[in-house]
């Protein structure tokens, strides 16, 4: 008996209850004594649709030395050295914020040898600011020779993403339906947003764009397939190997993906559709990023949802989407 078959590779799924899957590393149901794909948790969960709440994304913030905002070079480099943390904002600004502030000071005491000046002095540590949120770091000998760290409202990273070094605005295939209501920043697609269907009723905007995917996609029979909006596109994802064991390997998105309404199971979690927000809802720091307009909605698979969750929208996903032809409302 081969070890996988020796492990208890079972996974009891919560769409439809227990599902076998199949041989190891595969996406089908297969005898007992297999192993499991990785479970596929999906990214795009329903939620109540409260009134939307202007709340601003608060981060501690670093001062930068010199003017990245418009020095590419300087840019650069305090990417290279923070990483995520900085980023260019809707506004046309590049500063750096972080969720913790034990992050920030850390990258704080490196903010002048990045920026190619004389380097601070990494003796002090960050220092509380009574009565605020606020940070003050000692960067020499001097006790008044210090900068702050504040606790301040993030600004929006831009969503325009660099394809060919140019900033390109996300216009994908559903680009032609018509905006949902509310549009913003952090809005899922599991909202009516106004919406209602032929018989008046009220249709979420998840529900809409996937009727659209299908009414593109029927058969002689009249059946509308769900395909997807990224199929062929190839990305390193984590599988598992005959000894059940979890490797890295080539992943491709299918075609034909699974209808979240078909009721009939079993099938992988990780093939069913999904709508997925090409600028993702959130950004590196947990701020609201991409909105929930129809040009930053692409119908995959949830495998694929995954891979993509809070990462900056690769160039090749954008030039796909937005040269693809446009569905028909």
């Amino acid at each position: 008996m081969s070890r996988c078959a020796a492990m208890l590779c079972v996974l009891v799924l919560g769409l439809g209850g227990a599902e076998m899957m199949g041989a190891c590393g595969s996406i089908e149901p297969g005898p007992p004594g297999s192993c499991p794909a990785p479970p596929d948790t999906p990214t795009e969960t329903e939620t109540a649709c409260p009134a939307p709440i202007e709340e601003p994304c608060l981060r501690y913030h670093i001062p930068l030395d010199g003017n990245p905002s418009t020095d590419v070079a300087l840019r650069s480099k305090y990417i290279a050295a923070f990483g995520t943390a900085c980023y260019m904002s809707e506004g046309g600004t590049f500063d750096c914020f972080y969720e913790k502030w034990q992050a920030a000071c850390a990258d704080a005491v490196k903010i002048a040898e990045v920026a190619g000046a004389a380097p601070f002095d990494k003796v002090y540590t960050c220092q509380p600011v009574v009565g605020t949120d606020d940070y003050t770091l000692q960067v020499g000998p001097d006790v008044a020779n210090k900068i702050t760290i504040n606790y301040q409202p993030a600004p929006r990273q831009t969503p325009l993403v660099e394809v060919d070094g140019v900033p390109t605005e996300v216009n994908g295939p559903y680009r032609n339906l018509s905006e949902p209501k509310p549009l913003g920043p952090g809005n899922d697609f599991y909202c009516p947003r106004g919406m209602v269907a032929a018989n008046g009723d009220p249709i979420k905007q998840r529900d809409r764009i996937l009727q659209v995917n299908r009414n593109a996609h029927k058969g002689d029979a009249g059946n509308g397939e769900i395909h997807s909006d990224l199929a062929g596109f190839k990305w390193l994802c984590k599988t598992t190997n005959e000894s059940c064991e979890e490797v890295l390997e080539e992943c491709e998105e299918p075609l034909v993906l699974e209808d979240p309404d078909n009721k009939v199971r079993p099938f992988h979690p990780g093939s069913i559709a999904q709508v997925h927000h090409v600028v993702p809802m959130n950004d590196k720091r947990s701020c609201s990023w991409g909105t929930n307009s129809n040009k930053n909605a692409a119908v995959i698979s949830a495998k694929l949802n995954r891979f993509f969750t809070n990462n900056n929208p690769p160039t090749d996903e954008v030039k796909r989407l937005n040269n693809a032809p446009p569905y028909t409302p």
